[in-house]
């Protein structure tokens, strides 16, 4: 599908500086996935839709993020390599000067696709390992053999030069597994170990029963994190955990840019937490724009009109924009600043985006 009638209309420089930066769009390719993953933010298909975005759709959408922004640009899915023209998306994005990584499950990174990654310009891959052995990450993502194919990706993808990191989602069953994968992940030299916590949308809403942990084993996976990432070789970062900023200058008393003793940067004073609609957008494989791939908000669709335009206009990246439009505890919160809470997990589980994250334990000054 190629749609030509969007408004030409396009402001690509905004002189009103509070307008935020675009620094990282998520941009799902495809919905459609090899796997089955419990987990998953979204609701993956074994076909590719008619709706995604034609390859011509998706140069267009590239000419229009580098006209304005120099994001990164994460190519994700479902699983983006069951799309034949990932590579030449791809490479149009590096053509254009823009960062481009691409978000797997693995299974798919043969010695060929590692090597063309390198070839089209992809700096770095995530690849998803929710479990210190086989048998639990093949459950969770619903093949057996998963494990093995993702951890041959990786050896792959190192083999090629390629950069690679593992992103884990932490639930109650992997909890016990965390340090383990952190140590496979050093020991296989990934660059970084992104931990994420399940938000409860998507697939992620039919099991967030059983597998969510207790906001107070939020509290200490977050804090063994921050402490890890004092002298971990690698980059540590938690997602769609905002609260892991605001533990960060409690445990360094107000935090400071600062590098571990292995050179690693450490995140704290300068960094925040939530950043959906502030700094990061989600794109889906149908043009819809959303502040993030947790939360199901619509902000406009690129089909429709200049990314640009959603960036600086849509009404629910201005909302959360602004720390003081916070509601509950999260809005007399004295770190919200810092934090936000997750917006994509208080809108699943309130019906509200600015609702109080309802997995922190925290109480602010004063609130009882």
């Amino acid at each position: 599908m190629d749609n030509t009638s969007r408004p030409p209309d396009v402001r690509a420089s905004f002189p009103d500086d509070t307008v935020p930066t675009l620094r990282m769009v998520f941009w799902e390719l495809t919905n459609a996935c090899n796997l089955s993953c419990a987990h998953c933010r979204a609701r993956p298909a074994k076909e590719r839709s008619s709706a995604e975005l034609s390859t011509e759709e998706a140069k267009r959408l590239l000419d229009d993020i580098a006209a304005f922004a120099q994001p990164a640009v994460v190519l994700s899915g479902g699983e983006p390599l069951v799309r034949p023209d990932w590579a030449e998306i791809a490479r149009y994005g590096t053509v254009k000067g823009l960062r481009v990584l691409l978000a797997t499950n693995g299974s798919l990174v043969s010695r060929d696709i590692a090597r063309q990654m390198v070839e089209v310009g992809i700096k770095r891959i995530s690849v998803s390992i929710d479990a210190a052995g086989s048998e639990l990450h093949d459950r969770f993502r619903g093949v057996q053999g998963a494990f093995d194919a993702a951890w041959q990706g990786i050896t792959n993808a190192r083999e090629a030069g390629l950069e690679f990191q593992i992103n884990t989602t932490v639930t109650r069953h992997n909890l016990e597994q965390i340090p383990r994968i952190l140590e496979l992940a050093v020991e296989q030299g990934a660059a970084a170990l992104h931990l994420f916590l399940l938000v409860p949308t998507g697939c992620g809403f039919e099991i967030a029963d059983e597998e969510m942990i207790k906001p107070e084993e939020y509290e200490q996976v977050l804090g063994w994190l921050y402490e890890q990432s004092k002298t971990a070789p690698i980059g540590l970062r938690a997602t769609c955990a905002p609260h892991y900023y605001r533990i960060a200058r409690q445990r360094s008393q107000g935090g400071c840019d600062a590098h571990n003793s292995n050179g690693q940067r450490t995140e704290t004073k300068s960094s925040k937490g939530c950043l959906a609609g502030s700094a990061v957008c989600f794109v889906s494989h149908s043009g819809e724009v959303y502040p993030c791939g947790y939360l199901p908000v619509s902000a406009g669709n690129v089909r429709r009109e200049n990314i640009a335009n959603i960036w600086r206009d849509a009404e629910v990246f201005k909302l959360l924009r602004d720390e003081d439009n916070l509601e509950g505890k999260c809005g007399r919160c004295e770190y919200r600043r810092v934090c936000m809470g997750c917006r994509a997990r208080a809108y699943a589980m309130t019906g509200s985006f600015l609702a109080a994250e309802p997995y922190c334990v925290y109480q602010p000054r004063g609130v009882g």
